[in-house]
């Protein structure tokens, strides 16, 4: 290689690491720029690594040029530190949002994968008494005001009406579990510094007027990674009009409003106002879809207010979701699957009851698969019925995606 060939190289590898130092290159410009440094070099050289690399490939892995291998890392990092923040500057309302959305997939723009595989199979679960820790939150939208839930055996006969979802396909939404540095980078984001570090936590941090505590996935009770935040009392906010407004600006002075859609509802405990932002997904050509629990309830993120004060908020820990389309089942099919559906729990009441199903809901729900999970579409059907004088609700949960794309 001549000395003036050297020199343009050079030059050219300045631009790029001067690209490097930018947070945001243009689009294509690394690309751009490594084929223009690839095309300078002599013909016989990269016709000699051509046939070099060729053969190279049937012993391992080719090699991926240093330049390009920066600019995913870069990219990465980036992409993971905007994506654990969670910064929204928007306030919660009555409706729902999707907000300034740091999250790719959860901001509608992510590139669909082609397939996860098959998947797990989402399912129903008889309730278990509520707690009051906010680190297991099935209990988080189990609402008083519901009927009981009974997910015993029953003749199921469908009274409703036709169901107007018409879909052939629908997303369905994959994230790996966070460590113990993504629980840092997420608290450094909000301005909390590590205070323990507790077993069975990702972490437990203490910032200027609030302490924060970050979970991983659980499977009993099911649940996605999570953090709860609880503010000082010396230091907690001025009240807000009403509850929700409470709610709303304790989120956004931590930067917490979710990404994602959601609508606000208020549900009232004895003295205390939970304020839930009960999480959605978009569903091309059909709408927004709930996101449920493993008792067939709405949930999302939540905040406690009492005496217009917040006591805790909880929800989903903000990550990067992967996505990729999966072919559905029609509502027919799914009505028949779900008048045919084993039971999700034990007999406990005797004689067998009939029950009507008379709504229909496209929703989703979330399967735990180890080091990731999913959250997938799936179809819930319900009705209620009485026994005894106790007025009870009948939830059958069916998996959208079609079978032959599921492992169980």
């Amino acid at each position: 290689m001549s000395d003036n060939e050297d020199l343009e190289l050079q030059a050219l590898q300045r631009q790029l690491d001067d690209a490097f130092e930018t947070t945001r290159p243009r689009a294509g410009y690394e690309d751009e720029l490594w084929s223009r440094m690839q095309a300078r070099r002599p013909f016989r050289r990269r016709l000699a690594e051509f046939f070099g690399g060729l053969a190279g490939t049937m012993r391992e892995v080719p090699s991926v040029p240093a330049a390009a291998v920066a600019v995913v890392l870069i990219s990465a990092i980036g992409i993971g530190l905007i994506a654990l923040s969670g910064i929204h500057l928007g306030g919660g309302g009555a409706s729902s949002t999707a907000g300034s959305a740091p999250l790719k997939s959860e901001a509608g723009g992510s590139q669909y994968n082609a397939s996860f595989g098959r998947l797990p199979t989402p399912t129903l679960i008889q309730p278990v008494p509520a707690t009051s820790n906010p680190t297991q939150p099935n209990n988080v939208a189990d609402q008083s005001s519901q009927p009981v839930l009974y997910l015993g055996p029953a003749t199921l006969v469908w009274a409703g009406p036709r169901p107007s979802v018409l879909i052939t396909s629908a997303p369905v939404y994959r994230f790996r579990e966070p460590t113990e540095a993504d629980a840092g980078q997420f608290a450094t984001a909000l301005g909390a510094s590590n205070s323990n570090h507790r077993a069975g936590t990702l972490g437990e941090f203490s910032g200027a007027g609030f302490v924060l505590g970050v979970v991983g996935s659980t499977r009993q009770p099911l649940s996605e990674p999570r953090f709860y935040i609880t503010p000082t009392l010396s230091q907690s906010p001025t009240p807000g009009p009403t509850p929700t407004d409470t709610a709303a600006a304790f989120l956004s002075a931590h930067s917490l409003v979710p990404s994602w859609n959601y609508v606000v509802v208020t549900d009232q405990v004895a003295d205390t106002t939970r304020v839930l932002y009960l999480r959605q997904f978009d569903v091309p050509t059909s709408g927004s879809a709930y996101v449920i629990n493993t008792y067939g309830v709405r949930y999302g993120l939540e905040v406690d207010v009492r005496r217009g004060q917040p006591l805790q908020a909880f929800g989903p820990l903000p990550l990067s979701l992967d996505v990729a389309s999966y072919p559905v089942v029609s509502t027919d099919q799914a009505i028949s699957l779900a008048l045919a559906s084993k039971p999700s729990a034990p007999a406990s009441m005797q004689p067998e009851p009939t029950v009507q199903l008379t709504t229909f809901e496209l929703v989703y729900a979330l399967v735990n698969a180890g080091d990731h999970s999913f959250y997938e579409p799936a179809y819930l059907l319900s009705g209620t019925f009485t026994n005894n004088g106790a007025t009870y609700v009948k939830r059958v949960l069916v998996p959208a995606v079609d079978p032959s794309q599921r492992s169980s």
